[in-house]
């Protein structure tokens, strides 16, 4: 992996970079992120829910997947 490196004409604070956040999976600036008491980056967006609830609310919501069909050949 690359190491990445800020700017000289950075203007943010020394210790921001881009992190991801363990609920949604979208990529925040740290210092939007928090850290909850399960040692998770939290950006706000499961409102207030554990990571237990939050997949069994992701597992009721899946659907039935539909076979893939097999091509036919057209014609006579």
């Amino acid at each position: 992996m690359a190491q990445v490196t800020i700017g000289r004409h950075y203007q943010g604070p020394s210790r921001n970079y881009t992190d991801m956040c363990g609920y949604c999976g979208t990529f925040y600036e740290r210092t939007e992120l928090v850290l909850d008491a399960e040692g998770i980056l939290d950006c706000g967006c499961n409102g207030g829910l554990t990571p237990i609830e939050l997949s069994e609310i992701s597992a009721a919501n899946v659907g039935e997947i539909e076979p893939v069909k097999a091509k036919t050949r057209e014609g006579p």
